[in-house]
């Protein structure tokens, strides 16, 4: 494993030290990044999650846990999936993750986009799990924000970008300098979000695999209504989300959320958006979040 340290702040909000390394499973290097102290928990990301914009809700979630946050294989610094990214791939992942790191039982966390991952995830290895929390997780595309316009034209644009030819082209445009910021416009207003999450997060310049990797997951979100045989779910779940969530429509991801776990335990939240439009610190979670963690306790 390569090993690098991240040092705690002086302040009182100090955060949990921080190790990034690398570990070799069956299919994938995995990166991930490893902090705090407690019982285990594996957080599932959204597709285009750089662990430099989360590492502080791993740290966050690191106040009450060893929690372990990685990047999806074919995105940052995880290597790509020999064959074609799929959902199904990435409870396959994390089993072989959590075997490695030694651990019988474990806690589940999953976000936004990784939330439809982190029940796939559950799915599979229920009778290791001891709890599962969900922060404005994206479960049905039923419950998208976004027109039937806006919604088919996403559709075949997935189906589209799964062409290798149209893919590369897609690619060469999407890191082409002199479009950055009429992409960047067109994208925000065609998403309704705003141009500094896409700036931050360098959402247009994307690697080949990472974008092959986020056409994959949006052809599956948007082409496929996930029936769950074992839910309800006798793992105790903590759901998380704000009621002005901008994406998604609270009270369809809650019933959903309800109707797949037998408990459920619920924090809401009133913020104006799915996610800041800047990188969270670890400051601001503890002040907007401490409620759901408390919950944990």
């Amino acid at each position: 494993m390569e090993t690098e340290s991240l040092s705690q702040n002086s302040n009182r909000f100090a955060p949990p030290d921080a190790s990034f390394e690398f570990v070799s499973l069956p299919r994938t290097r995995l990166h991930y990044v490893k902090t705090g102290t407690g019982p285990p928990l594996f957080i599932v990301p959204a597709t285009v999650s750089l662990i430099s914009h989360w590492v502080s809700l791993a740290q966050f979630m690191g106040q009450r846990f060893t929690s372990y946050f990685f990047e999806l294989p074919g995105h940052g610094q995880s290597t790509a999936y020999p064959i074609k990214f799929e959902s199904r791939l990435v409870p396959e992942t994390v089993e072989a993750f959590v075997d490695k790191m030694g651990y019988d039982r474990f806690n589940l966390m999953g976000f936004s986009f990784g939330g439809l991952l982190a029940l796939r995830t559950l799915e599979r290895l229920s009778h290791r799990i001891d709890r599962v929390i969900l922060l404005a997780p994206c479960l049905s595309w039923q419950a998208l924000r976004w027109s039937r316009q806006r919604l088919w034209a996403l559709r075949m644009f997935a189906r589209a970008m799964k062409n290798s030819y149209v893919l590369r082209g897609t690619h060469t445009l999407l890191n082409a300098p002199y479009l950055e910021k009429s992409l960047i416009f067109a994208i925000s207003k065609f998403g309704k979000i705003d141009q500094r999450i896409l700036q931050n997060k360098n959402a247009i310049r994307l690697p080949l695999s990472t974008l092959d990797v986020f056409t994959y997951t949006l052809d599956e979100i948007l082409n496929n209504e996930y029936q769950y045989s074992s839910a309800p779910f006798k793992n105790p779940c903590y759901f998380g989300m704000s009621i002005y969530d901008d994406i998604l429509e609270y009270e369809q991801i809650e019933d959903i959320a309800r109707n797949h776990f037998e408990q459920i335990t619920i924090q809401k939240f009133f913020l104006p958006y799915h996610q800041p439009p800047e990188p969270p610190t670890f400051e601001w979670l503890v002040k907007e979040f401490n409620p759901l963690l408390e919950l944990l306790s």
